[in-house]
């Protein structure tokens, strides 16, 4: 963990809002999802967010048997170790590859969380949608599903999740179908344009 300047490289403006986002989170999916898999656990969400002037990534994980404090003390300094070496790795990685990607994310000074799901559990991939279906969901676009349209938060049930009939194997492709509690609105919005996603506690 670094503490040379983030250097973010320019988005092609041709491409669909959140394209950049997702190749960064799968950069680091592809270094930690093996490493918990071998351990026997599963990588349940990655993403970065800011506390104060810190930047800081959050990692959370899951267990059949669930997760403790233990777990994620344990687990830390060996993600972190992981992380470590993948960027060393990538040194001299040509630019537009994913190893560029992943030393440009982890070039600059960042503290490493890990979390158990939690009640309000992230939600980021299609299996994770199904194995929830029927609890509510609040759930942000990256951009709004029609043009003309500003709504880009949504709250409601999850009713299916669809696979991509193109790609019926990517379990980060697909469409979420959620019905509004309030009014009965439905909305299919495809996973390729989920920003955030978690469950909503309901006692």
């Amino acid at each position: 963990m670094t503490n040379s300047a983030l250097q973010t490289p320019t988005p092609d403006r041709t491409e669909p809002p959140g394209t950049v986002e997702r190749a960064r989170a799968r950069v680091l999916e592809a270094v930690l999802e093996p490493v918990l898999e071998t351990m026997g656990y599963a990588l349940v969400h990655v993403e970065w967010s800011q506390s104060g002037r810190r930047r800081v990534l959050q990692i959370f994980i899951d267990h059949a048997d669930g997760i403790g404090l233990d777990d994620c003390a344990r687990l830390s300094p060996i993600l972190g170790n992981a992380l470590d070496a993948a960027e060393t790795e990538a040194e001299g990685a040509p630019d537009g590859s994913d190893g560029a990607t992943l030393r440009q994310l982890l070039a600059a000074a960042y503290v490493l969380e890990v979390s158990s799901p939690g009640l309000e559990r992230p939600l980021s991939r299609l299996s994770h949608f199904a194995r929830f279906v029927g609890h509510r969901v609040k759930l942000r676009v990256f951009s709004p599903l029609a043009p003309g349209d500003s709504q880009r938060n949504f709250h409601g049930r999850i009713e299916a999740a669809e696979p991509d009939p193109d790609q019926p194997d990517d379990d980060r492709m697909g469409v979420v179908c959620l019905r509004d509690p309030d009014d009965g609105a439905q909305f299919r919005i495809p996973l390729d344009r989920v920003r955030r996603a978690h469950l909503v506690y309901e006692g």
